[in-house]
């Protein structure tokens, strides 16, 4: 038998594997551990766990759940990062829940009168980069191009590969999606990768943003000045109860008083804190 032949029947092998409850539990733990994504055992996350590790266990030819995990258990931060982005959901979009960054552009200008042009903005889960891109956009609209430069945002992830993506900020046709045309091609530039058409976002854009990993999870967040708007939005929804307001508690320390916390439509409903006051939909000012 050829090696390739051994190798595709070995690759067959492995996606009929069925991972059992005592894997499941430990991988969900582990999990849990680095990000705080709540994996409670139910058919969909069994489904989900088993379907993303076993394409670990093709990419590194390994042939059971229990080889991957004394795999993953040396460590390393290239085989957690890998772990981790395999089990993370990376939804996004440009200007997905429009209605926030149509706040954000009302919001500017009183930020700016309040706490002058240095403006701070924090994009907490920024995934492949749409979404820091869209608040970079609106604030280009917002301000014009000779005035918006003082403002920073800063935009982070626990997932090493996605931010990779997002700090390149080259998107294909499919992940330009929920982008005006005219918006796209004032803001990219439009270039051909691997025969296909790509968008590539322009400096003016890029220079706004600084990409960086960072974990939710941190016990504290120590950043040297405080943010006047932070965007954690869709990412709550994976946490427990604990871990959720734990999260919320260091996102309202990191906020200036008066300044703007922005979560998730869906994530937001039952969302309490002493010192954030609701405005609208997912949107909290601290006070």
């Amino acid at each position: 038998m050829s090696l390739a032949r051994k190798k595709e029947q070995l690759g067959e092998e492995v996606e009929r594997k069925k991972i059992s409850e005592k894997m499941f539990t430990k991988f969900a733990e582990k999990m849990y551990q680095i990000s705080g994504v709540h994996l409670p055992f139910t058919p969909k996350n069994e489904s989900l766990v088993q379907n993303r590790i076993v394409k670990l266990l093709r990419t590194h030819s390994l042939n059971s759940f229990e080889e991957y995990w004394d795999y993953l258990e040396v460590g390393g931060t290239d085989r957690i990062s890998e772990f981790t982005s395999a089990l993370t959901t990376n939804m996004t979009s440009f200007y997905r829940e429009e209605s926030h960054f149509e706040f954000l552009t009302k919001t500017l200008p009183i930020l700016t009168n309040k706490f002058g042009t240095d403006l701070r903005i924090w994009c907490a889960a920024s995934s492949t980069g749409q979404e820091p891109y869209t608040i970079a956009i609106t604030i280009s609209e917002a301000h014009g191009e000779t005035h918006f430069s003082p403002v920073r945002v800063l935009a982070t992830d626990i997932d090493l590969q996605v931010l990779k993506k997002a700090a390149a900020g080259e998107y294909n046709n499919r992940e330009m999606e929920g982008l005006d045309p005219l918006m796209r091609q004032k803001y990219f530039d439009k270039t051909r990768t691997k025969g296909e058409d790509s968008w590539r976002i322009k400096k003016q854009v890029s220079k706004l943003l600084t990409f960086a990993p960072f974990n939710l999870m941190n016990e504290q967040y120590e950043f040297k000045q405080k943010f006047h708007v932070i965007f954690c939005r869709n990412v709550l929804i994976y946490f427990d109860d604990e871990t959720k307001n734990k999260v919320v508690d260091n996102l309202t320390k990191a906020l200036e008083v008066g300044g703007y916390l922005i979560l998730g439509h869906s994530e937001s409903g039952n969302m309490r804190h002493p010192r954030l006051m609701p405005l609208s939909l997912a949107v909290f000012k601290k006070i």
